[in-house]
């Protein structure tokens, strides 16, 4: 990894030993993705990780912008796939961790709220079903040979 800051917790993703819950649901040079924590995110939600130790997007290299965008394209695609996701809402606030990350939210059509009422709602899932929907992402990237 890239310009690892030791006290991140980011920074140390890419190398421990322990894969997340559910597995890497996807993992290159410049990003890991996995499912979030069934305590707090509905099944199909995708946690997006740089691998090089930095906060904002004017950080990002030429090539790990671009990159980001493809990424977002084809995990938006993936996870309507795979979910009921009528919207699949994209959210990076980095004040916690500041090292780069943002989450992918899937929507169902059937939730009663919208926008950022949903994104302030609870959320949570199973640990089986948070897994089943990461492994549900991956096989579809897998099938389209997305990467």
């Amino acid at each position: 990894m890239n310009d690892a800051a030791p006290t991140c917790p980011y920074c140390r993703l890419s190398t421990a030993a322990d894969e997340p819950p559910g597995g890497w649901v996807y993992r290159d040079d410049s990003w890991l993705v996995h499912h979030g924590p069934a305590e707090s995110s509905r099944p199909g939600t995708m946690k997006i990780v740089s691998t090089r130790h930095y906060t904002d997007f004017a950080e990002m290299t030429p090539e790990e912008a671009a990159s980001f965008g493809g990424l977002l394209h084809t995990l938006d695609t993936a996870v309507r796939a795979t979910t009921d996701a009528e919207r699949v809402h994209l959210v990076s606030t980095r004040d916690r961790v500041q090292h780069f990350h943002a989450w992918l939210y899937p929507r169902p059509a059937s939730h009663p709220l919208r926008g950022t009422d949903f994104l302030n709602a609870p959320q949570r899932s199973e640990a089986a079903d948070a897994e089943l929907a990461a492994d549900a992402v991956r096989r579809n990237l897998r099938a389209r040979s997305a990467f």
